[in-house]
């Protein structure tokens, strides 16, 4: 092994989940919250212990989901924005709808017929005995 002057690492990690691993109550004053920061794959990054004092404390009451909001809030999370919902409307096939004519229609026909026929027809006829 070879000694060298310190040199800081930088690593950045992503936290995407946290659970709450205990709560450590000293009644009617405060709370210590051990939360446990998780990455994507369930693996722990880090634990952070939340203080809760005064007024933050008195507004718990029976509503856990406040403990859970004050943590968020402290680390300064926020909450995972939610896909848009995607809904399809089957379209049902609507026949045009009907027209109704109104107009009136009015159509004079008038034929005339001068035909005028003369046959005249002539017949000679000569026979001999």
């Amino acid at each position: 092994m070879y000694s060298i002057s310190p040199c800081p690492v930088v690593t950045t990690k992503t936290i995407t989940s946290f659970k709450i691993d205990r709560i450590e109550i000293s009644l009617f004053k405060s709370a210590v919250i051990t939360v446990i920061l998780l990455d994507s794959a369930g693996s722990l990054l880090d634990l952070k212990f939340v203080n809760m004092t005064g007024e933050d404390y008195s507004r718990w009451s029976a509503d856990d989901s406040y403990v859970v909001e004050f943590i968020k809030q402290s680390l300064g999370f926020s909450d995972v924005a939610k896909p848009p919902v995607e809904i399809t409307i089957a379209e049902t096939p609507v026949a045009p709808p009907t027209e109704t004519s109104t107009e009136t229609s009015t159509e004079t026909s008038t034929e005339t017929s001068t035909e005028t026929s003369t046959e005249t027809s002539t017949e000679t006829s000569t026979e001999t005995l």
